[in-house]
């Protein structure tokens, strides 16, 4: 009897620290969905907890590697007015689709190092949170822990965020269960597809861990490796559906320092 209890217990502990276990997402509704081509795809989405029924929408824009790339977007610490509008701001720049980018100081100093158009500014910090790098280069478009990123000449867009969301298809352990809220997040299958995702229905870092790492229940590809980037009320999403159309937006609450964009190679 004691050692059952004991047993309960620890599946109880294991369940707080890593939240719900991936197979307990799966894909409830496609709200929206409109392809520009095959390499760049808009979709809105729901994934429900199957125990508790919870459910989570996303904004997902869905692109390749081979046919864009990434762009960070400057929004300048002097910058006014206090928050230019979203879409225009990701169309001045070229970019098709994107959302907000990395935390920052209260000085609104990029929290990390960032890349923008090549510029290097602030400088690479090694703050816990501060997981994973996301940066373009000649090569492509990379998703790295902090500690395995190599800096060379030729980076044209990084930011530093995280946390570290999905690693080897496995949702990352220890990530908090608890302060549901926006979330913004990058994620890769790391053969070419990528996705930019949004979602206003407030979220822990631990379910949305669990939800990307949950085959068919937000991407139609398995997510190899995913990070987390400034949310709350720094939440924003673009996707420009053409001239004739209004573009999908979710607009900051606050104003925020960068945009991590989706532009033409």
């Amino acid at each position: 009897m004691i050692r059952t209890l004991f047993y309960a217990l620890v599946v109880v502990a294991l369940a707080t620290v890593t939240g719900n276990v991936t197979g307990d997402w799966k894909a409830a509704a496609e709200i929206d969905r409109f392809a520009i081509s095959p390499e760049l795809t808009y979709a809105q989405r729901t994934a429900m907890h199957a125990n508790d029924g919870k459910q989570v929408t996303v904004h997902l824009a869905f692109f390749t590697s081979r046919a864009f790339r990434l762009e960070v977007i400057d929004l300048d610490a002097d910058s006014r007015p206090a928050l230019p509008g979203l879409s225009e701001a990701f169309r001045a720049a070229g970019s098709v689709a994107g959302v907000n980018g990395g935390f920052f100081h209260a000085d609104r100093q990029p929290l990390g190092l960032m890349i923008s158009e090549g510029q290097r500014i602030h400088r690479f910090e090694r703050s816990r949170l501060l997981s994973g790098v996301i940066y373009s280069d000649q090569r492509g478009i990379h998703l790295v822990r902090r500690a395995q990123f190599r800096d060379h000449p030729g980076i044209t867009a990084l930011l530093q965020s995280g946390p570290y969301l999905v690693e080897h298809g496995q949702a990352v352990r220890g990530l908090s269960a608890s302060d549901p809220r926006p979330r913004t997040f990058v994620a890769t299958d790391w053969r070419g597809h990528w996705v930019l995702g949004a979602t206003p229905t407030p979220i822990s870092l631990a379910d949305l861990a669990a939800v990307l790492a949950t085959p068919g229940a937000l991407t139609d590809w398995t997510v190899d490796r995913a990070l987390n980037l400034d949310g709350g009320s720094s939440t924003g999403f673009f996707f420009d559906r053409g001239p004739d159309q209004s573009p999908v937006t979710i607009t900051p609450i606050r104003r925020v320092r960068n945009l991590l964009g989706v532009r033409p190679r």
